[in-house]
Parts: C-alpha cells; structure tokens; sequence
C-alpha cells in the first residue's frame, strides 16, 4: 500500500517536472544566450514595453537611447527581446486613404439606381444644399 503511494509521488513529480521545470530552464537559458549576444546598436524591448536603442553595456545593466538625446539604464534581465522598430511613416498611410477615397468617388460618379431610376451622378452638377439652421430659442 505504501508503495503504490510512493510510486504516484515519483509519477506526478516526474510529469511535473517535464511540464513545468525543464521548459522553464530552456527558457530562461535562451533568455540568458540573448543577453549575451546584446551589443551596441542593437533595438530592443524591455520586459514593460519600451523600445529603445543599446547605445553602452555594463556587467548588468544595458543603457538604451529611448529618444533623442534621452537615455536611461535597465537591468539586463529587463532586456526582453531584441528586434527592428518599424517606423511610422504617415505618407504611407495618407496615399493609402487617399487611394481609397479615389477609388469610391470613381464608383459613385458613374450612375446610382434609385427606385428603377437610374440617374448619372457625374452629370448633375449640382451639389446639395445645406440645411438651414433652427431658430434661436426665445427667452
């Protein structure tokens, strides 16, 4: 009786152990070998998400350049990941929009069915009026 119950003991400490301990280990020795591959220039994240540039390396802290001329120290195990920050880049973005609003302009210029109507948007020239704004309310 006592024996079985020390055998489930071992059963469950050895599942334990290939579910949580050994990749823990792996990981934190990854983490470890990426530290160490760390060097000036580098692009980075820390642990709480800011992105900034390696510009000085101590024997356990990283100094990163965050902005211009702004700089601040981290210890290395708050080092993350390293990676290429993509930079925003806004006249990609309004060619993109102004693509868009091109190509739906193109498709509302060329007729518009309305009740078995169908009426050329690009012949009527005029453009709709504004409504007129409600009167002041009375005191």
């Amino acid at each position: 009786m006592s024996f079985t119950i020390i055998i489930w003991i071992l059963v469950f400490f050895g599942i334990f152990y290939f579910l949580a301990i050994r990749p823990q280990r792996r990981q934190r020795q990854q983490h470890a070998e990426m530290v160490g591959m760390l060097k000036k220039g580098d692009e980075v994240v820390t642990i709480g998400g800011m992105y900034g540039t390696v510009t000085a390396i101590g024997d356990d802290w990283v100094e990163l350049e965050i902005a211009k001329r702004t700089r601040v120290r981290y210890l290395k195990r708050a080092i993350s990941s390293i990676t290429s920050i993509d930079e925003y880049d806004e006249d990609d973005e309004d060619e993109y929009i102004e693509a868009a609003d091109e190509d739906v302009i193109e498709e509302a210029d060329v007729e518009v069915e309305d009740d078995d109507e169908v009426v050329d948007v690009a012949a009527d020239d005029e453009s709709p009026e504004a409504p007129e704004a409600p009167e002041a309310p009375k005191a």
